[in-house]
């Protein structure tokens, strides 16, 4: 399963959740998309594997200087995942009246990136210089 098509499949769950009103199911979808974001292991095999046609080997994670040691490594679609719970939890939680909306705009923009298959967001972490 490719991460575009993970993000379509979280997008109809989610909105299909929303629109119904099933808090379980959305809890579940905010518990994997922090799971997903905290812990390095894939889930149903989204971790990258190499492509027909493409070597075996894994790029290295970038160099850190002696200055600035780094505890951890995230990349773009772990922080994306966390970013969206986060929303999530806002929106569907803590601020149900004020950020209704919140849940919704996730969805949304998990189901265009998802058909599209370019998420504006992790565009911009990948400039921000995230792998």
């Amino acid at each position: 399963m490719t991460e575009r098509t993970f993000r379509f499949t979280f997008s109809v769950a989610l909105l299909v959740a929303l629109y119904f009103d099933l808090h379980s199911v959305i809890y579940g979808l905010i518990a994997l998309s922090l799971f997903r974001g905290v812990t390095p292991w894939g889930i149903l095999g989204l971790k990258s594997q190499p492509r027909r046609g493409e070597g075996t080997h894994t790029d290295p994670q970038p160099a850190v200087p002696a200055s600035q040691p780094s505890r951890f490594y995230l990349d773009a679609e772990r922080v994306l995942s966390i970013f969206a719970a986060v929303i999530l939890i806002c929106g569907s939680l803590l601020f149900v009246k004020q950020l209704w909306f919140l849940p919704w705009f996730v969805g949304f923009a998990f189901f265009g990136s998802g058909l599209s298959g370019v998420c504006p967001m992790v565009t911009c972490l990948r400039w921000a210089g995230l792998k």
